[in-house]
């Protein structure tokens, strides 16, 4: 919930702008009591294409190793990592290839997708023997919806072995909480419509379908290509699927701010057991108040 970026940047035009960020990540410790040190790093390339095209390309990488240090190959963010990864000293850390792009399209219309590339099997592509490809993608949109009221829609997929590796201390978590997602094997859809009222205050229904298989961010990687092989590229054993119907409302009533979400969930194939349903209601609530004071300084 709360950004951990150590040095980080955000420098360029209108029209191009460079962003990286590095942190270190938590340490941890192998069978042997080794102290594992861990390091992120990441960049972005954004270019406004038009005055309804933005584009972006980016790279993220996982170092982590005995008494490992945080290379300066990684940390420049002008260089390629996949190239100082793969082709310069050997495959010595995890990293994530990226793009995304945003769309006009007219009309208040706007389209937004992002995809991201752990790993591309390009020289096997079938067979019992190969490793599954790894990604997670997302494709949204959103506009008006007549005069006052707006829409939007999203669907979000992550792979089932996406954001960890062969080797668990360069998988994409920290304290095994995921650094971007946090759950991978599953797909999303929502739709939300945007309804205000008064001068302050938004309410927003929500319709959403999530899938959810039995692979988790931190299970261990397969430790082989045979079995491996064996593991569906999305969707490991029993699905979850949860139906969601709810509500978020958001505003301002003098120095009280308040965001409120509630929602009925109707849960198929609960905890991954076949035919196990389960119904429930969750929601949140945040309140924040401000008090100020002014005053002329002499």
């Amino acid at each position: 919930g709360y950004s951990q970026v150590e040095s980080g940047f955000d420098l360029g035009t209108r029209t191009l702008r460079l962003h990286a960020l590095a942190r270190q990540l938590t340490d941890e410790q192998d069978a042997l009591g080794n102290r594992i040190h861990r390091y992120f790093f990441a960049h972005r390339l954004g270019l406004r294409a038009s005055n309804r095209v933005n584009l972006g390309l980016w790279e993220t990488v996982v170092l982590a190793g005995v008494n490992r240090e945080f290379d300066g190959r990684y940390r420049n963010p002008l260089s390629l990592l996949l190239l100082a990864n793969q082709y310069g000293l050997g495959s010595n850390g995890n990293v994530m290839l990226g793009m995304d792009a945003s769309w006009r399209a007219g009309r208040g219309v706007t389209v937004q997708t992002q995809l991201a590339l752990d790993d591309l099997q390009y020289k096997n592509t079938s067979g019992p023997d190969r490793y599954p490809n790894r990604w997670a993608l997302t494709l949204s949109a959103f506009g008006p919806l007549g005069r006052t009221l707006g829409w939007r829609a999203l669907y979000t997929q992550a792979s089932s072995l996406a954001f960890r590796t062969l080797d668990p201390y360069e998988n994409l978590t920290d304290a095994g909480v995921g650094i971007g997602r946090n759950f991978a094997d599953q797909d999303q859809t929502t739709v939300t419509v945007t309804v205000p009222r008064g001068t302050g205050w938004l309410f927003t229904p929500e319709l959403t379908l999530l899938r959810q298989g039995e692979g988790e961010i931190n299970d261990p990687f397969p430790t082989s290509a045979a079995e491996a092989g064996a593991i569906p590229q999305i969707f490991i054993g029993v699905v979850e699927r949860t139906w969601r119907a709810a509500l978020g409302i958001s505003g301002r009533q003098g120095p009280l701010d308040v965001v409120a979400n509630a929602g009925f969930h109707h849960v198929v194939n609960a905890d991954h057991i076949e035919g196990h349903t389960v119904n429930r209601f969750e929601g949140r609530l945040q309140a924040t108040v401000g008090i100020g004071r002014r005053g002329a300084l002499q």
